[in-house]
């Protein structure tokens, strides 16, 4: 099929108005400013669309989505800051292919987090039997993608021999209620909610190793909140 014919069909398509009844004549001014219209549209579709056999349209343009909505994971999926997993992240790294000295800058990034036992555990058991409290659970993650401080999806470096280990601990149950106060007023309840916190990791941007701030679980806490819809 001829392009320029593809091309005017597509203008047309665009520009026409759907008509009730019996079509009325067109004033010549009108009629003239269609046509320019038409000739506006079929150059600004030549410039952005590539037209092929069987009428086949496509872009051959830049995406307009950011790179942050490539990063497809199980766990963005439920709402959390990370990704454990990636699709095709070694394709999208090349980490591989990135020189040793970029690795050798950030070194001392590229450890797992100390789990550091309280010293004193017989009074934290005590300060913990006096507030109400969440069942959390704390563990070692690897996250190959997280949330940046502007709400952007990074690709979060995860060498086979430079990993960052992060210490996280998260809510088993955010919904659950933690308080077994029969006195709470009425409307109030006590429920468990995830709270997070930012820190550096290094990032992989246009293939150049940076350090950026991104958001993690740290711990689960017990808050009292309104069961009233506002």
């Amino acid at each position: 099929m001829n392009t320029t014919f593809t091309l005017s069909l597509l203008a047309f398509l665009l520009i026409i108005q759907p008509a009730n009844g019996r079509p009325k004549p067109r004033a010549n001014a009108a009629a003239t400013a269609d046509a320019v219209a038409a000739k506006n549209v079929i150059s600004e579709l030549g410039r952005i669309f590539k037209v092929g056999p069987g009428m086949m349209v496509f872009n051959t343009g830049p995406s307009n989505n950011e790179f942050d909505d490539e990063i497809i994971c199980a766990e963005r999926s439920i709402g959390k800051s990370y990704c454990t997993e990636i699709q095709n992240y070694a394709e999208a790294t090349q980490l591989d292919k990135i020189d040793a000295e970029q690795f050798e800058l950030f070194k001392s990034y590229f450890q797992d987090d100390l789990i550091i036992k309280p010293q004193n555990v017989a009074s934290r058991m005590q300060v913990e039997a006096e507030k109400p409290s969440c069942n959390s659970k704390s563990r070692i993650i690897y996250p190959k993608g997280a949330l940046s401080k502007e709400a952007k999806w990074l690709l979060v470096v995860q060498h086979e021999q430079h990993k960052q280990g992060v210490l996280v601990e998260e809510c088993e149950n955010v919904v659950k209620s933690c308080s077994n106060d029969q006195n709470l007023p009425l409307g109030i309840s006590a429920k468990c909610i995830q709270r997070f916190t930012f820190r550096k990791l290094v990032v992989l941007v246009n293939g150049v190793m940076k350090e950026e701030m991104v958001k993690l679980p740290n711990f689960c806490e017990c808050i009292l909140c309104s069961d009233v819809a506002t």
